[in-house]
């Protein structure tokens, strides 16, 4: 009975010692597999890191294009054209829309807007005419910008303009298809001439115009290039109310639609004389 009782406690020890044993084996066997499992994880970063290193990466805008050189320089543009910056071997390509500031843009004019009327006197501009017209003022303010009093000087020119005590001046006679008739003294003589009528664009100050303003008038043949008559003629009929006024504005756009003034009275206001 003893010995029976010695061999189950002996079994019941064997036992106990198989299942600390095999817990410890399956311990070894989880922190083995999760060693593993880090040293993969390890890897697959060390990869990734060394990929990252030598593959460049490229990225493309929706508006995306491939037909773009090396090396091309993004600079300014136009209206709606391409602006790259190339990135080693892959580019970066985006279509921008760029759109002018008013100040710089220019349309050219038709004819009809080109077209100046006082009375039953046309004169059509040149487009030459017209765009240094236009532009007068937008380049007056450069000139101003650009050092006025230390680089340049009354009677010199600025990108095509007469350079006066004010600013810039520029004068256009124009010749339109019609006649008038004047009445002219000579020491007391008198006499009348068909004399031809001329229209007279004008900014400036000067004889024909005024500081930072636009000016269109009427003159005649007999006004403006013959003076050996005692002034300058009066004009004869229902035109003669066309002569001595003028149209005047600081915008030219604004020009033909103002209305007719005393041309002695804007040279009393806005003379700087």
């Amino acid at each position: 009975m003893k010995k029976r009782y010695i061999l189950i406690l002996g079994l019941i020890f064997a036992l106990a010692i198989s299942g600390v044993s095999a817990a410890e084996n399956g311990t070894d066997i989880v922190k083995e597999q999760a060693c593993d499992l880090m040293g993969q994880n390890q890897q697959e970063i060390d990869n990734l890191s060394a990929s990252s290193e030598s593959e460049a990466v490229s990225v493309v805008s929706e508006n995306s294009s491939n037909n773009v050189d090396d090396g091309q320089i993004l600079g300014m543009a136009d209206g709606n054209e391409t602006l790259a910056v190339p990135l080693t071997n892959d580019v970066l390509n985006t279509t921008v829309t760029v759109t002018p500031l008013a100040s710089s843009y220019y349309k050219e004019p038709t004819k009809k807007e080109r077209t100046f009327s006082i009375g039953r006197f046309k004169a059509v501009l040149t487009p030459y005419q017209y765009k240094k017209l236009y532009m007068i003022s937008s380049t007056e303010d450069k000139f101003f910008d650009e050092g006025y009093n230390s680089y340049y000087y009354v009677g010199e020119k600025f990108r095509g303009y007469d350079i006066t005590s004010s600013g810039l001046r520029k004068n256009f006679m124009l010749k339109t298809n019609k006649y008038v008739k004047v009445k002219l003294k000579m020491r007391n003589k008198v006499c009348y001439k068909k004399s031809r009528v001329y229209m007279m664009f004008a900014y400036g100050q000067g004889q024909c115009g005024v500081a930072y303003r636009h000016m269109v008038f009427l003159t005649h043949y007999y006004e403006t290039y013959d003076r050996s008559y005692d002034g300058p003629g009066k004009v004869l009929g229902s035109d003669s109310k066309y002569f001595g006024k003028c149209r005047c504005s600081a915008d030219f756009t604004k020009l033909k639609k103002s209305s007719l003034r005393s041309t002695r009275g804007v040279y009393n206001r806005y003379s700087v004389w």
